[in-house]
């Protein structure tokens, strides 16, 4: 590639990290295009509009205020595992081209990107949308695309603050989402939506107030595509509901589970041409009528869409799925160098106890629900979750797994 797009958010580092990014970036002779402070997915929709062109954006997501780093894409494929380390190779051994690039900035971006959004989604109907950004980038955004689709907002600490001081931006903590289910509940919203810091991850609250956790907002989703195209694909990480699973079966599609991490879910969606795709970290990806990567607010677009073309309010319709007990997720500390031989060690321990699933990690299914042991991708910890027909069944799902666990001191108990 010879062009590549280069966005930041609005960490107190970002400024300085894009300017060396795209000072380098032009002297190995790549035109830069500038588009500033912006969401990741304004990153992804300039590279794919610009044909295919590189992208990076200077973010650390949902992580504190003292982290900092880089997403890599070409088009919509972000670059991650293999091609990351022949990236770093690259960087090791000082072999760069050069050359001597442009760079431009790109004026009005948000304009065409909101109206873009817009576009792709006619709403039957005016909805009151409680918007919490949690200090990131999305209050730069979320607000022309409410007006744009005639909804009222409500808005949340919309304004961005690099210190995040009202609570850290990460939509599927619910702990963070408090205030915006206590603005819900005191104004009357029918709905409410909180974003991560850069804005490629969205979390849901009902209008009385309670969470919708990832799995059962991306089932709700399944079941609108498939009625337009049965027997389509839609793939989830193995952290979510067997509920999702089934609701897509029952709807005629084709359940499919992938790796947890949203590129791995990218590249799983990208192999089976499904038109719908997430995780439980509330990344969605959507590819009836758009690209296909995360994009939290196309993705909040096909939510209201939803609701406001439903005479019913959303705590129904999230009723009308099917219930199992889901633990929350455990996240015991295990040493990086520990990780793969715990795990393997574990699925050899339990694998009598029932159906092995191996796609990352280990999940297992039981006569009544499952469990799931996995290595994060970003930190030195375990993820583990449990699902049960009831509560008693997940715990007694969790226990069989700490009890496996015990034989590896190096790792944090879970219970």
């Amino acid at each position: 590639i010879n062009t590549c797009v280069v966005g930041r958010d609005n960490r107190h580092t970002s400024a300085s990290l894009q300017e060396a990014l795209m000072d380098g970036l032009q002297a190995s002779g790549t035109h830069v295009v500038d588009i500033g402070l912006v969401a990741t997915p304004l990153v992804y929709w300039h590279a794919v509009k610009l044909g295919k062109v590189g992208g990076a954006m200077v973010t650390a997501s949902h992580l504190g205020p003292q982290h900092n780093g880089f997403k890599l894409c070409i088009g919509n494929r972000t670059i991650y595992g293999d091609a990351l380390q022949s990236l770093y190779a690259i960087i090791r051994r000082d072999a760069f081209f050069h050359g001597r690039g442009t760079r431009k900035a790109e004026i009005g971006a948000y304009g065409k990107y909101t109206r873009d959004i817009a576009e792709r989604i006619p709403m039957a109907r005016s909805l009151r949308v409680a918007v919490d950004a949690g200090n990131g980038t999305a209050g730069l955004f979320i607000p022309r695309l409410l007006q744009l689709w005639v909804h009222e907002i409500i808005p949340l600490y919309l304004e961005p603050d690099g210190d995040f001081p009202n609570h850290p931006a990460n939509p599927q903590d619910e702990a963070n989402l408090q205030d915006l289910a206590q603005m819900v509940r005191e104004t009357g919203a029918d709905i409410g939506l909180a974003f991560d810091g850069d804005s490629d991850r969205v979390g849901v609250v009902d209008e009385n107030g309670n969470m919708l956790v990832a799995d059962r907002v991306l089932a709700l989703l399944a079941r609108d595509i498939l009625k337009r195209h049965p027997g389509a694909a839609v793939v989830a990480d193995v952290l979510s509901s067997q509920v999702l699973f089934d609701v897509v079966e029952a709807a005629g599609g084709k359940p499919i589970m992938a790796p947890s991490g949203h590129s791995l879910v990218k590249d799983v969606m990208r192999q089976h041409s499904a038109l719908l795709g997430g995780e439980m970290s509330g990344h969605i990806f959507l590819a009836e009528n758009y690209y296909g990567y995360d994009d939290a607010f196309f993705a909040a677009g096909r939510i209201l869409q939803l609701l406001s073309a439903s005479h019913q309010p959303l705590s129904t319709l999230d009723d009308e799925l099917p219930r199992l007990y889901s633990t929350p997720e455990y996240r015991p500390h295990c040493p990086d160098e520990d990780k793969e031989r715990v795990i393997a060690g574990v699925a050899q321990a339990l694998s009598d106890k029932g159906e092995v699933v191996d796609v990352d990690g280990v999940r297992i299914k039981f006569a009544r629900g499952w469990g799931l042991l996995r290595a994060s991708n970003t930190e030195p910890v375990l993820s583990l979750r449990f699902e049960g027909e009831t509560e008693a069944d997940a715990l007694s799902y969790r226990d069989i797994f700490a009890e496996a666990l015990r034989a590896y001191p190096q790792v944090e108990p879970i219970v």
